[in-house]
């Protein structure tokens, strides 16, 4: 997952600069870094003895959703200011 996220990440962020105009950048805050090695944690932790059941999948899809719903409540305010997103 880290291989995936050192090709994903820069290339969204030229994707966005390029393409779609967007102000993207490499900074993230905290909280997206905690939840991504907590993820990442996770997921090794889970698959490292190489055979997965039901339960282990529900448990990671479960992780998902947590991670989602703290996402979408958590104040995202300051990065916006930080980009000039929100409107005056």
């Amino acid at each position: 997952s880290i291989q995936i996220a050192l090709l994903v990440t820069p290339f969204l962020v030229i994707l966005g600069w390029a393409v779609l105009d967007q102000p993207m950048t490499l900074h993230f805050e905290t909280f997206e870094t905690v939840a991504f090695a907590f993820s990442v944690l996770v997921v090794t932790y889970t698959v490292q003895d190489g055979k997965s059941n039901y339960l282990e999948g529900a448990m990671l899809l479960g992780l998902y959703f947590i991670i989602a719903l703290a996402f979408y409540v958590s104040p995202s305010d300051a990065m916006d200011k930080a980009l000039n997103l929100v409107s005056r």
